[in-house]
């Protein structure tokens, strides 16, 4: 959690990521529980550093998810979540399940209930209160059975409500009251008082049920409906609905079950009985006060070896704490401490492993006031013997000089030109590293733009080939490189084959952007050992999932999502031909004395064929 909260992963409705009030509310009473735990069993500088994280969010909650600048009021409020953590920013998001895409103040749920709930803010904090006033404006209804609220406004999750068709297998549909949310609000009116309007929203629950006390997911909010006659597509069938009684949806539902039961034993004993009374204490019952830190190295995202200096400076007499987190080993930590100098400074040097690592530097003072600041460094290790290197040059990333990248922004500078390549001997596995200008994550993984393919050429294989990978790729393999063995590795998949198209095993991938290397690895027993005479053809291109051959098409200029074959219209005959038959090689490694434009030059060359590069 300190190493990738606050926004990691999906919110609370599990279909989008962001900064949510619900999912910090959670992180931070859990890590507040977690350094009360860690104390217990003498651990004070993991709890310190909880404390630190926790401290951190808990001031930051508001400037993350409170908008000061949305339409659906003229003071701030709280919206379901901000992608970036900027809830002022003019960011569009499609909600799914067939809902619409909106502006993200507009999207509105009443999840910063769990502020209060949990002991992060009180009860009656001014944004919170403010912000149930859109709530009710936005996402409140009447029903037969009592109140109701929709999860959030433009939910699309539920019988369609024009018909009552289902939401599968379309997909298309509209969103009803969830009674899990009337008991959210039960508990937040009983913090404040109002019993009363704590055992209405129970009555609500309870009529809105089904059988013996089935609460449902969902409930129908408008006019009843007739059920469908016997015999209609059930696709398209409504199963008929009432006002304020289930919808078509799970029921019961564990969540609504499990939410009456806390609400009963609520209002039964007069108060909030599963708030965390030690982080009301931290953050409502006194202010968390926060103290001095800045951390002058290392950079954010900076490649470092088998140690790091953290250093910075701080209040004199502070306490401060390094936890090393590795986020490519399991989230593998290590803690290390320091104390700030007479002049404030500190120093520290701390070990690391192969990998990502991220650094939550925590300073607190006697008094127990805390700051936080985090770095993330790469040590890139690749255990075993180096056996060969080959570098290319920066900017031939356009193929035989005329290609274009894709114009959309998902496309960055650089992300298909090789820089360097390794291959590595780590005893049970080769290793092979392709290191690129840029490996910005693309489409949710590492390296989601590119396709590497390695074209092995072992001396005096007894089967050999020189075809591509697929014959769309539209180039060959030289002579010299006839190759027994093929790894291709992309974001989204994998091949490792012989020249017969045998599969030999699996590919272990992994990509890191801020190294910017492709690393992959097979097993030494099925690939050999590499050595003198040895040759490998490199050809990096844009991947894609939708192609045949899985490796992005071209247009006669560059489209969203298709490498132009010029950057714009032009009688040039390299870019007057069919996009279909230009070789898929953005950038390529060649042997000394030979030019990628000339070999990868589609007007001189039939084909194209592609040279390796030979281990002396």
């Amino acid at each position: 959690m300190i190493s990738h909260g606050p926004s990691f992963g999906p919110e609370r409705w599990e279909e989008q990521g962001g900064f949510s009030p619900s999912t910090i509310a959670a992180e931070v009473a859990g890590l507040v529980a977690a350094a009360r735990i860690a104390d217990r069993n003498g651990d004070a500088v993991s709890a310190a550093v909880w404390r630190g994280v926790a401290d951190e969010f808990q001031r930051k909650i508001k400037d993350w998810t409170v908008t000061t600048n949305g339409p659906l009021s003229s003071e701030p409020y709280f919206i379901r979540l901000s992608k970036t953590g900027d809830p002022n920013a003019a960011i569009t998001y499609n909600l799914g399940n067939g809902g619409p895409t909106l502006d993200q103040r507009n999207v509105i749920d009443a999840g910063f209930l769990e502020l209060a709930r949990l002991g992060l803010l009180s009860e009656g904090d001014a944004d919170l209160l403010r912000s149930l006033d859109v709530v009710d404006e936005t996402i409140r209804r009447e029903t037969e059975s009592g109140v109701g609220f929709y999860r959030y406004n433009g939910d699309g999750y539920g019988d369609r409500s024009s018909d009552g068709r289902p939401w599968a297998p379309s997909g298309q549909g509209n969103g009803h009251l969830w009674p899990v949310l009337a008991g959210e609000r039960g508990q937040w009116e009983l913090d404040t008082g109002e019993p009363g309007a704590a055992v209405e929203r129970l009555d609500a629950m309870r009529r809105m049920a089904s059988g013996v006390g089935l609460i449902p997911e969902q409930a129908w909010e408008l006019s009843d409906l007739a059920r469908s006659p016997f015999g209609t597509d059930p696709t398209t069938a409504s199963i008929g609905f009432e006002n304020g009684k289930p919808a078509g949806s799970a029921s019961a539902l564990t969540w609504s079950a499990g939410q009456f039961v806390r609400l009963m034993l609520d209002v039964s004993a007069g108060r909030v009985l599963d708030r965390p009374h030690y982080t009301r204490r931290r953050y409502v019952e006194r202010t968390q006060q926060e103290t001095e830190l800045t951390v002058s190295s290392p950079a954010d995202n900076s490649s470092v070896g088998e140690t790091v200096q953290v250093e910075g400076t701080s209040a004199p007499g502070n306490s401060i704490a390094v936890a090393a987190t590795n986020i490519d080993a399991n989230s593998a930590t290590t803690v290390h401490t320091a104390t700030a100098a007479a002049n404030g400074s500190f120093s520290l040097q701390v070990p690391l492993t192969g990998g990502t690592s991220v650094l939550n530097v925590v300073a607190t003072s006697p008094s127990g006031a805390t700051a936080r600041q985090v770095r993330t460094v790469v040590f890139d290790f690749v255990p075993g013997t180096l056996v060969f290197e080959a570098t290319d040059p920066d900017g031939d990333d356009n193929g035989p000089g005329n290609y274009a990248y894709p114009t959309s922004a998902d496309f960055k500078p650089g992300a298909f030109d090789i820089q360097q390549f390794q291959v590595f001997d780590s005893g049970d596995k080769i290793v092979f590293r392709v290191r690129t200008r840029d490996l910005t994550p693309t489409f949710g993984s590492p390296l989601g733009a590119q396709l590497v393919d390695v074209y092995v050429h072992v001396p005096g294989a007894a089967q050999t080939s020189t075809a591509a990978s697929f014959p769309q790729r539209n180039y060959a393999i030289a002579d010299a490189g006839a190759w027994s063995r093929l790894i291709e590795v992309q974001g989204f998949g994998q091949r490792y084959v012989d020249a017969g198209g045998v599969t030999l095993g699996n590919v272990s991938i992994r990509g890191n952007a801020i190294s910017r290397y492709i690393t992959f690895s097979v097993p030494e027993a099925s690939l050999g050992t590499p050595g003198p005479g040895w040759g490998f053809a490199v050809v990096l291109t844009g991947q894609d999932g939708f192609s045949p051959d899985q490796a992005r098409g071209f247009a006669p200029t560059p489209q969203p999502f298709q490498f132009g074959v010029c950057a714009s219209t032009s009688t040039d005959p390299h870019c007057t031909v069919d996009p279909g038959s230009v070789p898929k090689a953005i950038d390529v490694l060649t042997p000394t004395g030979t030019s990628q434009a000339d070999e990868l030059d589609y007007t001189l060359h039939r084909p194209v064929t592609i040279a390796p590069v030979l281990v002396p």
